[in-house]
């Protein structure tokens, strides 16, 4: 018996004198992966059966279930719920939190655990019902009791939601079958072969589907002719089945990238009831779609998912091959015939984590979600726009994603290149920077209702004059300005399109200190990706637009930046750092090298791509075209984007070249920005805006010290100021040795961290003025110390003090000095 008869048990009308204190916990799965998906969100959930065996009616108004008895009444059954005699109530335990009317069926706050737990019913005023034990379960076998309502417990292979347990339960759960070859690569001619336990028949399928009692019976070695995916489990009478084995055998296949496995029921991808990948006949509407498609729905198949690594011989090393859940991915991708796709590593289906480093510059080996991107909309241009945005900005500081061109197979057959990438997620936050999720605030897209912190501090946005330097204090105590400088940098000159209004994430640590911080994504629509994303495109006019259309920037997109350009300091940071960005990150020969290995690097995988999507890369001539429209973007953005800030703020008087030159040991930063190191006969070439402050700091190496500026700034202080109003020339020396300048040993002070970012020793350089205590700690974004650098007396002069960042997260960092009454801080940066 299903849903359907299921349903007509439970009667949501009240029954003057009906009690429910016969009613048990009769069955429950902690482990679904294809036994039943609910009614409403079309998830392969986790749910338990409630079972009335009374000849009346049980109303089940204002009881509880729960998984945690220190919480009693966790999940309050709605108000009407009534059991009827003999009936079966399915509730699933899936987090969702709902019932009728808004769904079809119950669903709790709480999830069950696939390793075992209790569960328990409790009456109105806090009593215990009933309870079930029960320990570590099978994905896709029910625990429960025999029969119905009895004391006697145990599993049931098939199980039975909304029906009777009339089958007694299994017995001992058969071994699962071996398979003579592992997944991975072969030439034509292999065999396989399979073998079960004594008296036991293996039963196989090729096409993804899970083996049942009907599928062809295992007799003889099966020949390996072309890639096959098998599946393969052991029945006999009496017994459990086995758990599915799973393999693929690529044979013929080859390449340069990656490959990944997926093997999946294909009922679950393209059944026109419950299929992820198609239009379907169970679907809604939404992201770009008037009428109701199926790939709309969050549903979520089990699947095997299988990593190969290239060997660098011609060859691959199968380095991951494991049980996961999959998804469809995205917004207005989705229509696309090539979908994207997330994964997910739960219990469930087996390991609860990825447990590979997938990204070199990545020092993470733990990932809860993957995301298999289609290129979104870049799907009918390169294949790779968003991957190249993201790589050339990456040392700046931005939250954005890993990316890695892959192979993908679904079922065996050839599904074309996927980009793999981190999902921006509160477990990213979590691998990225030590903080547990439950310890992350995210929102996306409209910011209001979402998070009252945020709330608050837009309107003290609204309510304070952020040019006094008490407000403008505040503001820095509630958001990462400087991140935030860097990833309106990236997004405006990218010429992102698609944003403020859209693709817009923000997080910050549960924490009374936790400070908001930026995701970088999507970006598809930059460097020519769209009309509206082309070199010409006043992006920064967008951005600072307060009465923009729905998509892409509302006003409540544009309102933080527009209120903080009220700011002058922020004002010309913003300014400059865009500059100096454009002079070094953005600039041509760099961005056109990144474009050139990373078009290189899939170029060889295109044909057989377009050959199975043909509608890929279609845009425009051809795909070596769309490629170069990204070269002529990065040829020509720079100057469009100097006109656009000429024209938009007034004390800007256009741009001015500024030669900066390097003497000694040393190295000079702009506006945040390291510059090249070049000498001063040969110096660096640099582009700012005129009229607008330039604050440049000299940072020497280790063993050097700062001697002074030359040119358009003097003196020896580290930090200095110019204002261009045309061409300069700036020079800063270093020494070898310790500075003896009385002056600058007269103030106790703490210089910034160098190298920065950092990915091995940070080292930050204290002045003592006079001798005395001195404490110097790094700690992380929770304020939580992770490393001590001084804590004792200390002499008079100059200090060297030097951390080694190799065991720390990727993220960012704060130095904080106590001396006497003299405190300071300095922000490093660490990347992996």
């Amino acid at each position: 018996m299903r849903l359907a008869s299921l349903v007509a048990l439970v009667s949501l009308v009240s029954f003057a004198g009906a009690h429910a204190q016969s009613v048990v916990v009769n069955e429950l799965l902690a482990s679904n992966a294809t036994t039943l998906a609910d009614p409403d969100f079309g998830d392969y959930g986790d749910w338990i059966e409630l079972y009335n065996p009374a000849s009346t009616p049980a109303d089940l108004s204002g009881y509880y279930l729960t998984d945690d008895f220190d919480e009693p009444t966790r999940w309050r059954i709605p108000d009407g719920t009534v059991l009827a005699p003999g009936g079966f109530l399915v509730v699933w335990t899936d987090d969702e939190d709902t019932g009728p009317p808004a769904t079809i069926a119950l669903h709790t706050d709480f999830k069950l655990s696939g390793g075992g737990e209790q569960v328990g019913l409790f009456d109105p005023v806090g009593a215990v019902v009933d309870t079930l034990t029960f320990g570590e379960q099978t994905t896709d076998i029910s625990y429960g009791r025999y029969p119905d309502g009895a004391a006697d417990r145990g599993v049931f292979p098939t199980p039975t939601p909304g029906a009777a347990n009339d089958t007694a339960p299994g017995g001992d759960v058969l071994e699962i079958p071996t398979v003579s070859l592992e997944s991975g690569f072969y030439g034509s001619g292999e065999s396989v072969e399979l073998v079960a336990e004594a008296g036991a028949t293996i039963r196989y399928t090729l096409d993804g589907s899970p083996p049942s009692e009907a599928s062809p019976a295992y007799t003889a070695p099966l020949a390996l002719s072309a890639t096959t995916v098998l599946r393969a489990a052991a029945f006999a009478p009496d017994a459990e089945a086995s758990p599915v084995v799973t393999r693929t055998f690529f044979v013929g296949e080859g390449g340069a990238l990656p490959v990944i496995s997926l093997v999946t029921d294909p009922a679950g991808f393209f059944s026109d009831t419950s299929g992820i990948y198609v239009e379907g006949t169970n679907g809604i509407p939404g992201r770009c779609r008037s009428y109701p498609v199926n790939w709309n729905q969050d549903w979520e198949r089990e699947t095997q998912f299988t990593f190969f690594e290239p060997d660098g011989a011609g060859g691959f090393e199968r380095v991951l091959d494991q049980g996961a859940g999959v998804a469809i991915f995205g917004g207005c991708s989705r229509i696309y015939p090539q979908k994207s796709l997330e994964l997910h590593a739960r219990s469930r289906y087996g390991a609860s984590d990825f447990a590979y480093r997938f990204f070199d510059g990545v020092d993470i080996e733990s990932f809860d979600d993957l995301v298999l991107r289609s290129s979104a909309q870049d799907w009918w241009r390169t294949m790779f726009r968003d991957g190249m945005i993201q790589t050339v900005t990456r040392h700046m500081d931005l939250d954005g994603q890993a990316y890695r061109p892959t192979v993908v197979f679904l079922n065996g057959e050839y599904w074309g290149i996927h980009n793999l990438r981190e999902k921006l997620n509160a477990d990213y936050v979590a691998g990225h920077y030590g903080i547990a999720d439950d310890d992350v605030e995210l929102i996306e897209g409209t910011w209001g209702g979402q998070s009252e912190h945020y709330d608050a501090f837009s309107d003290f946005l609204d309510a304070n004059d952020l040019n006094d330097p008490d407000a403008f204090a505040y503001v820095e105590t509630q958001m990462d300005v400087d991140q935030y400088l860097s990833y309106l940098v990236a997004e405006i000159y990218s010429a992102n399109a698609d944003w403020p209004g859209n693709n817009l994430k923000l997080w910050r640590p549960r924490t009374t200190e936790g400070r908001w911080r930026w995701m970088l994504f999507d970006t598809d629509f930059g460097f020519g990706g769209n009309a509206n994303g082309q070199a010409s495109s006043n992006t920064l006019a967008l951005a600072t637009e307060p009465n923009g259309t729905d998509w892409p920037n509302p006003a409540w997109s544009t309102h933080l930046f527009r209120r903080l350009l009220t700011n002058d300091g922020f004002r010309h940071a913003f300014i400059q750092r865009l500059a100096a960005h454009m002079t070094t990150t953005f600039e041509q020969a760099r961005v056109v090298g990144v474009i050139d290995s990373l078009q290189a690097a899939i170029a060889p995988e295109m044909p057989r791509h377009t050959t199975r999507w043909p509608q890929s890369v279609s845009f425009g001539s051809s795909w070596e075209g769309n490629v170069q429209i990204m070269r002529d973007f990065a040829r020509d953005r720079a100057v469009k984007v100097r006109g656009h800030v000429n024209g938009y703020f007034d004390e800007v008087s256009g741009s001015a070249r500024l030669d900066v030159g390097v003497a000694g040991g040393g190295q000079v930063i702009a506006e945040g920005v390291p510059l090249p190191r070049q000498d001063p006969a040969a110096p660096f070439e640099s582009v700012f805006f005129r009229g607008v402050p330039v604050r440049l700091t000299a940072v020497p190496d280790e063993g050097y010290y700062f001697v002074g500026w030359s040119g358009a700034a003097n003196g020896t202080e580290r930090d200095a100021s110019v204002v261009l109003t045309g061409t300069a020339a700036l020079t800063a020396t270093f020494a070898l040795g310790t500075d003896r300048d009385e002056a600058a040993l007269a103030q106790t002070t703490l210089g910034p961290a160098y190298p920065n970012p950092a990915s091995g020793t940070a080292t930050v350089e204290v002045t003592m003025a006079a001798p005395g205590p001195l404490t110097v700690r790094l700690v992380d974004m929770l304020g939580r110390e992770v490393a001590t650098l001084a804590d004792g007396p200390t002499a008079a002069g100059r200090h060297r003090l030097s951390v080694d960042t190799g065991g720390l997260p990727s993220g960012v960092y704060t130095v904080v000095m106590a001396s006497g009454d003299v405190r300071a801080s300095r922000r490093v940066v660490v990347v992996r």
